[in-house]
């Protein structure tokens, strides 16, 4: 009978300490209280965010802050966004630098900090997949006392370009010891789902609704191979049950010359990938007939039925899908 109590005992204390143990490499908690961040901007103008971030301690320790946001790729934000900071543990402006792409993440199984974020937080939404994460260390550590507890106000400023942009955001905070452990407390994220809308000229490039049409790459001139697709299950439109379909489009030149190829052909067939879904491989100045002289500089496009009967655009309607060729 005592052997028994004993064993009892003994289970009840090695569960405590597992639980304790738990308390322990808990060391820390991060949150996101606030984003304040506009809903529109004009392009080229820089994108200004202020995040303010609690972070709590269970267990002293002396860790850089990590601060990542998600932007799309076009900005290069790694290269030009500017990330400081303020907080009740530092003195004045503190500096952060961009973390080189294939620095491990902590506690993350050997991902990099934009593999871990992508895994964890996800792409806040954004449907077109041109975004990346860009993640930030402060320059020096800072120590927090066992069950401390420290404010800091963040500081993004994002160089836009002149494209004309709808967005999701998304931010992340962290820390260089704990990263992006099993446990959500490890770190914080926020993502509204709101449409950031980046006002500028030529293409929408739209990440946040989806899309009947869409080319990959994006950024392409018009000697390289593109894929242009179509979706028909997104929305309702005319060509939704359609089991052939074919690519109707007007190449325009630098010159403003237009060429029309809109007649169902074998070359204009758009393969189908089933449910809906439908790409076309095309090599624009092949497919145009481009002269050595000529330039195209964007396409119109709409997609259409066999006999040419059912012609959709943007949006279902009588616009053109637009495509403008670029380097950049």
């Amino acid at each position: 009978m005592k052997l028994l109590k004993s064993k009892k005992l003994r289970n009840y204390f090695l569960r405590f300490l597992a639980t304790a143990v738990v308390v322990i490499i808990i060391s820390c908690s991060m949150t996101i209280d606030h984003v304040d961040q506009p809903s529109s901007i004009t392009a080229g103008d820089p994108l200004e965010v202020t995040l303010t971030v609690t972070v709590k301690s269970n267990k002293g320790q002396s860790s850089r802050l990590m601060i990542a946001f998600l932007a799309p790729k076009a900005w290069n934000a790694r290269a030009n966004a500017k990330v400081t900071f303020t907080s009740t543990k530092s003195t004045g402006t503190q500096q952060m630098t961009a973390i080189a792409p294939g620095t491990p993440c902590p506690n993350a199984g050997g991902l990099d900090w934009a593999g871990a974020l992508t895994a964890k937080v996800g792409n806040g939404g954004n449907l077109i997949n041109d975004w990346e994460w860009v993640a930030y260390y402060s320059n020096s550590s800072y120590s927090l006392n066992d069950n401390d507890e420290a404010t800091a106000w963040v500081n993004i400023s994002i160089p836009t370009t002149l494209d004309n942009i709808s967005f999701k955001m998304a931010y992340a905070v962290a820390n260089s010891t704990d990263g992006l452990g099993s446990d959500p407390q490890y770190y914080g994220s926020s993502s509204s789902g709101l449409c950031l809308e980046v006002k500028g000229d030529g293409d929408l490039i739209d990440f946040c609704n989806p899309q009947l049409s869409g080319v990959e790459p994006r950024i392409a001139l018009d000697n390289d191979i593109i894929t242009i697709g179509f979706d028909a299950g997104v929305s309702d439109n005319p060509l939704k049950d359609v089991t052939e379909l074919y690519f109707c489009a007007t190449g325009i030149t630098d010159t403003g010359e237009r060429i029309e190829k809109c007649t169902p052909s074998p070359t204009s067939k758009a393969v189908s990938l089933g449910a809906g879904r439908f790409r076309l491989d095309l090599w624009p100045r092949k497919y145009f007939g481009i002269t050595e002289t000529q330039k195209l500089a964007r396409l119109e496009y709409f997609f259409t039925n066999a006999d040419g009967s059912i012609r959709v655009g943007y949006g279902g309607l009588s616009d053109p899908f637009l495509f403008t060729f670029s380097c950049k």
